[in-house]
């Protein structure tokens, strides 16, 4: 690429919901540092903007169709990338599904969970699994989940993606404890960027102030700033961080 230091250099990188928003900014910035990347996600045209963005800047990108959550995409998205470099350093889960607010009375909230926990924890935990062995051949890796700070803070009406993420966070920090002899570090960011859909929320909802006045910055978040946190977590700078919850989301949540 035309800028960066390369600190990823020599590594390859599998980046989920890489053809938008946070994992797109991951992905751009992790190629920019020498990595790379596979990126996936559910739509072939998004994904191979990125790509193209990727590669023309001198960065090396493939992009590969896959939904968080299906294990045979899953199997498929490891084996694409061991096929096409024969490594693998760094895992990003950043892709989830996104049920609407729902209160808990409501009786499709069962459905709503099982939607939200298929594609987030267990999308999450079965590349964890199949990317496991290749990183401990190699001597180690980093893996980075994604949760949320709605697990810590409960707010009405989102107790599906909520609980989603908080089982992220456990499945983060019992993987760190298993795998930390195995040199496999694994954190969880709790990120806070806007999307189109979370802004037509706030909006449709009449809840911007209210949120924006809970961000101790005072500005709602772009997937520009989370991306830095996630090269450093992929870097050799992070070696000795892993098991930790770490929020870049303007100091909404303080923990």
């Amino acid at each position: 690429m035309t800028t960066g230091t390369s600190r990823l250099a020599g590594k390859v990188a599998i980046i989920t919901g890489g053809g938008q928003g946070i994992g797109a900014a991951i992905a751009e910035a992790c190629a920019r540092e020498g990595a790379r990347v596979l990126i996936t996600g559910r739509t072939q045209g998004k994904l191979d903007d990125v790509a193209h963005r990727i590669t023309a800047a001198g960065g090396t990108c493939t992009p590969f169709v896959a939904t968080a959550g299906d294990r045979v995409q899953s199997l498929a998205t490891v084996e694409r990338a061991m096929a096409d470099w024969g490594r693998l350093d760094v895992l990003v889960n950043n892709a989830h599904s996104f049920t609407d607010y729902l209160p808990l009375t409501d009786p499709k909230m069962e459905e709503n969970c099982k939607v939200d926990f298929q594609s987030a924890f267990f999308g999450s935990l079965q590349l964890m699994q199949l990317c496991h062995p290749h990183m401990v051949e190699q001597g180690g890796g980093s893996i980075i989940n994604f949760g949320s700070s709605y697990g810590i803070r409960c707010e009405p009406g989102f107790l599906a993606y909520a609980a989603s993420k908080e089982a992220i966070r456990t499945l983060t920090r019992t993987a760190a404890k298993e795998w930390g002899p195995q040199g496999i570090r694994v954190n969880t960011i709790l990120p806070s960027a806007m999307s189109p859909k979370a802004l037509w929320y706030l909006e449709e909802s009449k809840t911007y102030d209210a949120e924006l006045s809970k961000v101790a910055i005072g500005r709602f978040g772009k997937p520009g700033d989370i991306a830095p946190t996630a090269v450093f977590l992929a870097s050799d700078e992070s070696a000795y961080v892993t098991g930790q919850t770490i929020g870049v989301d303007g100091g909404s949540t303080m923990l």
